[in-house]
């Protein structure tokens, strides 16, 4: 059963928002729902400029404290999405510096030629094609590991155990052995760093990061890089085919790249919501005082799509404010690296497949069930 928290954050009809969240956000860009039994209060911060304001003030901690919520994943060293300063602050200062604009021109080349060898594959094997799983799912995954440094020799078991599927008992082995897998990489990169991300953490800071927070570092970006990416490409795909004439001007108009990925990751909203903020202090926010204690649950969707002006898709938009990829101190610092990867495998697929089109009826289409905070599809074939 789906938290009622989490199930205000999921409340979507296909791509689009429920017109349950609709009528949520017109009674305010902050919205307080006491629980039933009367144990806490409930904050849904829904309106873009609220939302900004929670995730960007110190007087919210990311860690539950004083609450009854106690539903967040176990605790895992080097986990930036779990951590707050100073912790946050040492870690994400010596992961930084590999997401610097020098090290996404000299790594974009590759991710070119990552996205054209599977869209050769794809070519090569012809239509019908389930993207998801055949083209989406596998670049994420070998983008992400030619960024982190992964050996080439190990990309295919570490691809398998990220693979979003299976039941629940092989996702906890799978789990399992993922951590195992990092753990073990940690102390092979200590003796050969290597190029990659983690390899030149581990050289360049030596003692200031434990084995354990490298694993932990390189198991959350890795996951969260693949899931993402591989949501928003699909997802995304889907975007553009229930919108033609915007597929259409991408592929005439590739300038557009930089333009129509952020108009895609606003209006899908892959990462739907964060976990709790909780007030540290009495805080002040769009009128309405947030006492101590009181945890606040931010929806990106709303901030993304709820003002009407800005729910149309559009990729010529100049100015397509978001907060797709958080705000604040815990914005997504992977996001130089999903910005280039998405612009590359999208202006590359609309040029190469211009009659592409999906391959069973638009609602036959299946969406995952909201049981995480990503938003994605099951499948999604494809056809041309």
């Amino acid at each position: 059963m789906v938290a009622p928290e989490h199930r205000v954050l999921h409340l979507r009809d296909r791509l689009d928002l429920a017109a349950e969240l609709k009528l949520l956000c017109e009674r305010g860009p902050l919205v307080r729902i006491p629980l039933e039994d009367g144990s806490a209060v409930h904050w849904f911060a829904l309106g873009y400029e609220v939302v900004r304001e929670v995730l960007g003030s110190e007087k919210f901690d990311k860690r539950v404290i004083g609450t009854h919520f106690n539903h967040q994943e176990m605790a895992l060293p080097g986990n930036l999405l779990q951590l707050d300063p100073p912790e946050h602050t040492r870690l994400r200062r010596m992961v930084a510096p590999a997401y610097s604009v020098r090290r996404m021109q000299a790594l974009e080349p590759r991710v070119q030629a990552i996205v054209d060898d599977h869209l050769d594959t794809m070519a090569g094997t012809g239509p019908p094609v389930e993207f998801l799983r055949e083209v989406a799912g596998p670049l994420a995954s070998r983008v992400a590991c030619e960024f982190l440094g992964i050996p080439l020799d190990d990309r295919g078991e570490l691809i398998r155990l990220t693979a979003h599927r299976g039941g629940k008992r092989r996702r906890v082995l799978n789990g399992h052995a993922y951590l195992a897998y990092m753990r073990e990489l940690a102390a092979r990169l200590r003796r050969d760093p290597g190029e990659g991300m983690l390899g030149v953490v581990a050289r360049d800071h030596g003692a200031d990061i434990s084995d354990e927070e490298l694993a932990g570092l390189c198991a959350v970006v890795m996951n969260s890089s693949v899931e993402q990416t591989e949501s928003c490409l699909a997802a995304g795909t889907l975007l553009l085919l229930e919108h033609p004439e915007q597929f259409v001007l991408l592929r005439e108009r590739p300038e557009l790249g930089e333009q129509a990925v952020e108009e895609i990751v606003r209006y899908l909203s892959v990462f739907e919501g964060l976990d709790p903020r909780t007030a540290t202090e009495d805080v002040e926010i769009g009128g309405q005082v947030i006492k101590k204690g009181e945890a606040v649950f931010c929806s990106l969707l709303a901030a993304n799509r709820a003002d009407a002006a800005r729910d149309g898709f559009d990729i010529t938009r100049k100015e397509s404010r978001h907060v797709a990829f958080g705000h604040g101190i815990h914005h997504c610092l992977g996001a130089p690296l999903a910005r280039m990867e998405l612009r590359i495998a999208f202006t590359t697929l609309v040029r190469r497949f211009p009659s592409l089109r999906t391959a069973v009826p638009a609602e036959e289409i299946r969406f995952r069930p909201p049981s995480s905070n990503v938003f994605t599809l099951l499948e999604l074939p494809l056809t041309w």
